[in-house]
């Protein structure tokens, strides 16, 4: 239940505890006025309360409490979707267990079997067979650098940038910078009014969203929202750009959270980071539409990650184009190192950090929301799972948390889809 929902005499169902995994109460706890007021001081936007099954809602905590026609089939699909993780980790085993129960969620066994039939994949195609219209060794460079001469990015993002950049910037004049663009400004107060952030009190300025959020990180916020509005009118053959932006969202959620849990400072910056992992494949939909058809294609029906399609067919990936294009938009090392290692997050300089990247994004995958064009979870290394100290019993609350907020931010997002 949402902060705002919590009342006293209401019995925890599970441990409470902060972003950074310390122990406020413990579960089977009666919450009290003075609990409540702790929870907003520690930053808490929610809590699993006794009585508020999550099977009431649609969503099932067991495979006992799915029909068993139903089982089979997402036994079946999970088995499919993650095929390129080793069955043996326990984190991929308990991530296949979480797909399972998500999907199955308000499956009539002839939906299941439908599903099932539209996710097969043809172990017979050759996805590395050459192709006469292929653009061969596709450089990052050019790609960045024709997308830089189209100047697609609204001047909102550029002035954010330099303010970003200036160390005297006060709250007050990144509030008047942000505040030029009008629909940025609402799309970002929707946001911070969002239990995502749990402020106890609306927040009904930039300047108060700015002072409250910190300056910073409001900042990083306002350019990752910013960038959306460039990519309008992408060809959606493979995936709807809602779809898209939806799992980019989702794995800035989940991000944000694993870092926290983690003990690492800057959740915005992750959240960011998440928004924008798969920015490259947008940039090459965009303007490189017969080469991303011939990677997006047939990864869709073979049984091969999607980045490996990239490097086969591309010569480089969707994330080195990405980090060298928020190189080019003069972002800060730290977003451009975690884009461009998201899928080899032990090469980057800073692993610990790019590994949150690199597990958000399995674990979205793993989950099946939105889409990002591919349609097998990507391999994730055990490295960055071990990097970040977490367990796989933290998986099922950080995945409840992404579910909760992911709708909570795609309105705050996209507005006219309420």
């Amino acid at each position: 239940m949402n902060l705002s929902q919590l009342e006293p005499g209401m019995i925890l169902a599970d441990d409470l505890t902060t972003g950074e995994g310390r122990m406020l109460l413990p579960r089977g706890a009666m919450l009290t006025e003075a609990h409540i007021r702790t929870c907003r001081v520690w930053g808490i936007v929610e809590a699993d309360i006794q009585g508020e099954e999550e099977a009431g809602n649609g969503r099932f905590t067991s495979f006992d409490q799915i029909d068993p026609g139903v089982l089979e089939v997402c036994k079946i699909m999970a088995a499919q979707r993650f095929v390129l993780n080793s069955a043996s980790q326990p984190v991929v085993k308990e991530m296949a267990r979480l797909y399972v129960l998500h999907q199955a969620r308000g499956l009539s066994p002839e939906q299941a079997r439908w599903m099932l039939s539209a996710c097969q994949h043809d172990d017979s195609v050759d996805i590395f067979a050459p192709s006469p219209t292929t653009e061969a060794n596709i450089s990052p460079e050019a790609v960045v650098r024709q997308e830089m001469e189209l100047a697609s990015l609204p001047n909102i993002f550029f002035q954010i940038t330099e303010s970003l950049k200036n160390p005297r910037s006060s709250a007050s004049y990144v509030a008047e910078v942000i505040s030029k663009d009008v629909a940025l400004s609402a799309k970002l107060l929707k946001l911070v009014n969002t239990p995502f952030y749990g402020f106890s009190s609306r927040i009904d300025t930039l300047s108060r969203a700015v002072t409250v959020v910190g300056t910073n990180q409001l900042t990083n916020l306002a350019l990752g929202v910013s960038v959306i509005a460039a990519f309008e009118g992408v060809p959606e053959e493979f995936f709807t750009l809602k779809e898209f932006w939806l799992h980019s969202v989702a794995c800035g959620i989940v991000a944000r959270l694993l870092a926290g849990r983690a003990g690492l400072a800057g959740d915005e910056k992750f959240f960011v980071a998440g928004l924008l992992h798969d920015i490259g494949r947008l940039v090459m939909l965009k303007n490189h539409l017969k080469a991303t058809i011939e990677v997006l294609r047939p990864a869709k029906v073979g049984r091969r990650a999607l980045v490996d399609v990239e490097r086969a067919v591309w010569g480089c990936t969707h994330a080195e184009i990405g980090g060298r294009m928020l190189k080019s938009w003069r972002l800060t090392p730290f977003l451009e190192a975690l884009v461009h290692h998201h899928h080899t997050p032990m090469e980057a300089s800073m692993p610990a950090e790019a590994s949150v990247i690199h597990v958000a994004d399995f674990i979205i995958h793993g989950l099946g929301i939105g889409s990002s064009g591919a349609s097998l979870v990507p391999e994730l290394d055990p490295r960055a799972w071990k990097k970040l100290g977490l367990r796989e019993a933290d998986l099922p609350d950080i995945v409840r948390q992404a579910e909760r907020q992911a709708s909570d931010v795609m309105t705050a997002f996209f507005p006219e889809d309420g």
